[in-house]
């Protein structure tokens, strides 16, 4: 009893003040019922749905997913980063819990972990309020508190933000004295790393790999266990071995094409950001929209509190200058990265191309900013000691304060009900087929997806164990009864006056095993559907249908094992000791500051500003509320035109000039429609153009009647366009047919095809 007396009061109780600090970020997961649809949240939440159906049934680490792709499965589990299904696999399993549950509960997993890991790590270098600051600085950076897991509903990518700082913050420890728990700590939470996101691993198993030979070459005469570092990054790397050893060696049995674009949304090209909306301030949510608006911005507190540091560090003010010189250099190359300028980098390096959108790498920029501004706030208190309690508090209220708009994102509807019927409806319905929208991950051999069958997914809807034999192939007088003696092992007694093939609507994939009566029998490979097709000779037999771990993935478990020994051995050769607190047990003036002021914010915020609406737009009844022009244009009084924004009406030949439309639906859509916005000359010709397939990204037919559709045009003017006035229109037609909405007056009466937005004059540079 004394000892558990010993080490509650050895916790530091700054944690309750990051907890607070964190709330507000907190707030919509845990202030709100359910998750917002048409996010990837959604993905997330019936891959766990999955999981749980899998696990269930005796298959723990299963890497086969047997009920997406219209039942005929595929192995979105042996590609993609586990770790955060199974923490949201321990809430799923709770009495009264579902999927929607488990997957919220690892969004407010991951912005903990964001807040508690960098506060420990700055304020195991730089004291506890420079870890206050941090830790502000980074959960309320736009991306990691609004963009990540609201706006885009990432839950891998989101969690890895959260486990990054831990790990970092773990082996920082691990090199100030080596213990047994610290050792085991680092060495999972590497892990953890590398099994929360594939892309996001290798950035931030990256930035701890070259931080902790940064140490080793800046910091090995006052680091005792630098040695223990690498030590715990090599395990790390082994016990993630069951994961990524088989995603590398069986890369080429799926495909893979899909994650790499070319001048479409999936190209790297296509996503650089600007100076200017990298340094721009947070804008203001419209609960009106389909789709808010925001910015990839770094956030206005996060740049500048981070710049503070960065001068002060340039100045020669700052503590543990060397350390904090590595997290300015990386800060610098990760905003490069987020640039066109760095193009040629992105081109010359493999692996780039795969993380498609440049601005992921916003997460680890304000992450190195964060530290910046923990270590710059230590400079500024040790020089004016003086400002030690208003120098915390005002930055950290500041950092709350810009980050206001986020905390009242547009209110979602109840989810509803998850079970694997309602998946398989909308693979039926096009959005997506296996929880994935470009056809990643499906086996190679598939050379034509398949149809959806409605003899297979007949056990969704019965909740029955589907039935994947090919019954009409079957020859005359041969019988099939098939038993599912868990989700990934199938049994089939077969009664046959000839020989055939039974085939089954199951694609093939390493792994898949086959036994004729015991037998290992080799399968056919169906083309061009790429299903299982079993030879089975005349008679009576009983074909097994199972999934195993190939060679690749046995060797993969082997060298887990073989990391986990060593792990182990590592740690029995420690000493075993207590860690060395240094951390105050108590709160001070300062603590309790902070704690009134992240408090104060907080509950203004709740239960003033939010009520009160005056932290977002609401637009409604046919008005844009951000829209620069407002108007309504009548197009078949199927959708309306109520609103546009220009970046500018004065253009040069060769330039783009962008114009951002704002639609609304009328009525229920029956049509996908396109939209196009013209350059038109004198005499009506068509000058340049920009054409969207979906509006907005959204397919018309799926748009609500309540919110409007924000659709960005780009117009490419050509080099030699001659200089003048051109009329800018707009308008709706049907791609397939040709066909346009025609625009109506206030009568009903139509008056023409387009409207016409404004007068573009061309001038010469």
């Amino acid at each position: 009893m004394n000892r558990l007396k010993q080490t509650i009061q050895r916790i530091d109780p700054g944690y309750w003040v990051v907890l607070l600090i964190c709330l507000l970020a907190l707030w919509p997961f845990i202030g709100r019922a359910s998750l917002p649809q048409e996010t990837d949240a959604e993905l997330h939440i019936f891959r766990l749905l999955e999981l749980s159906h899998l696990v269930r049934g005796g298959e723990f680490y299963p890497r086969w997913a047997p009920n997406f792709y219209h039942g005929y499965g595929y192995p979105i589990f042996n590609y993609y980063a586990p770790l955060t299904y199974y923490v949201g696999l321990v809430f799923e399993l709770l009495p009264g819990l579902d999927a929607v549950a488990g997957v919220k509960a690892v969004f407010v997993f991951g912005l903990l972990g964001a807040g508690f890991g960098m506060y420990g790590f700055v304020r195991d270098n730089w004291g506890r309020p420079s870890g206050y600051l941090a830790a502000a600085v980074y959960v309320y950076a736009p991306y990691v508190q609004y963009v990540d897991p609201i706006a885009r509903g990432a839950l891998a990518e989101a969690f890895s933000l959260g486990v990054f700082p831990l790990a970092l913050w773990s082996l920082d420890r691990l090199r100030r004295q080596p213990t047994r728990g610290r050792w085991g700590t680092a060495v999972l939470l590497t892990t953890a790393v590398i099994l929360s996101h594939n892309l996001m691993a290798l950035l931030f198993f990256g930035l701890l790999a070259a931080w902790v030979l940064w140490q080793t070459f800046t910091r090995r005469g006052d680091s005792p266990g630098w040695r223990w570092l690498w030590a715990a990054l090599g395990l790390g790397l082994g016990t993630a071995a069951f994961f990524w050893l088989p995603v590398l060696l069986e890369r080429n049995a799926v495909n893979l094409n899909t994650l790499i674009g070319a001048g479409d949304n999936y190209d790297f090209r296509t996503h650089f950001l600007s100076w200017r909306e990298v340094l721009a301030p947070t804008l203001r949510l419209d609960w009106g929209a389909t789709e808010p608006v925001f910015r990839f911005n770094l956030g206005l507190a996060q740049w500048v509190l981070g710049g503070v540091g960065l001068i002060l560090l340039l100045l020669r003010w700052v503590k543990q200058a060397g350390q904090m010189l590595f997290f300015a250099l990386a800060a610098a190359l990760l905003t490069f990265m987020l640039l066109p300028a760095s193009t040629f980098l992105w081109e010359a390096t493999p692996i780039l191309p795969f993380f498609q959108f440049p601005w992921r790498l916003l997460g680890g920029t304000v992450a190195m900013l964060a530290i910046l501004a923990g270590a710059g706030l230590d400079a500024v208190l040790t020089r004016w000691p003086k400002l030690r309690v208003w120098g915390t508090a005002v930055p950290i209220t500041f950092c709350l304060l810009t980050a206001l708009p986020l905390t009242q994102p547009a209110p979602w509807p109840d989810f509803g009900d998850v079970f694997t019927f309602r998946m398989s409806l909308i693979e039926h319905s096009g959005r997506w087929l296996g929880t994935t929208s470009t056809a990643d991950y499906v086996p190679a051999t598939v050379d034509t997806v398949p149809s959806r069958n409605g003899k297979v997914v007949a056990g969704f809807q019965n909740n029955e164990p589907l039935d994947r034999v090919n019954r009409p192939t079957l020859p005359g007088g041969a019988e099939v009864a098939g038993e599912e003696l868990t989700p990934l092992h199938f049994r089939y007694t077969v009664s046959t006056p000839e020989k055939f093939l039974l085939r089954l609507f199951l694609f093939q994939f390493p792994g898949w095993t086959v036994t004729v009566d015991g037998e290992r029998a080799e399968p056919e490979l169906a083309r061009p559907e790429g299903f299982i097709a079993v030879p089975v000779p005349a008679g009576e037999h009983v074909v097994e249908v199972e999934f195993k771990d190939t060679p690749a993935r046995q060797a993969a478990w082997g060298l887990t094992a073989v990391s986990l020994l060593l792990t182990l051995l590592g740690g029995w050769s420690l000493r075993r000791q207590a860690a060395v607190a240094v951390i105050p047990n108590r709160l001070a003036t300062l603590d309790w500051w902070v704690l009134g002021a992240a408090g104060v914010v907080t509950a203004v915020t709740i239960f003033a500003l939010g009520p009160m609406q005056l932290l977002h737009y609401n637009s409604s009844d046919y008005v844009a509320e951000p829209a620069q022009v407002d108007r309504f244009d009548d197009f078949g009084e199927q959708i309306a035109l109520i609103g546009y924004d220009v970046a500018t009406e004065t253009a040069v030949p060769g330039e783009q000039v962008m114009v951002t439309l704002y639609w609304q639906a009328q009525t229920a859509l029956e049509i996908n429609f396109q939209s196009f916005v013209h350059v038109l000359r004198d005499d009506g010709t068509i000058a340049a153009q920009s054409d969207r397939l979906n509006p907005g990204d959204f397919p018309a037919r799926r748009w609500p009647l309540d919110k409007y559709v924000r659709d960005v045009h780009v117009l490419q003017l050509p080099p030699d366009l001659p200089l003048g006035e051109y009329q800018i229109t707009a308008g709706l037609w049907v791609q397939t047919e040709g066909w346009r909405l025609p625009l109506l007056d206030a009568s009903g009466n139509q008056i023409d095809d387009k409207a016409t937005l404004f007068t573009l004059t061309v001038v010469d540079e």
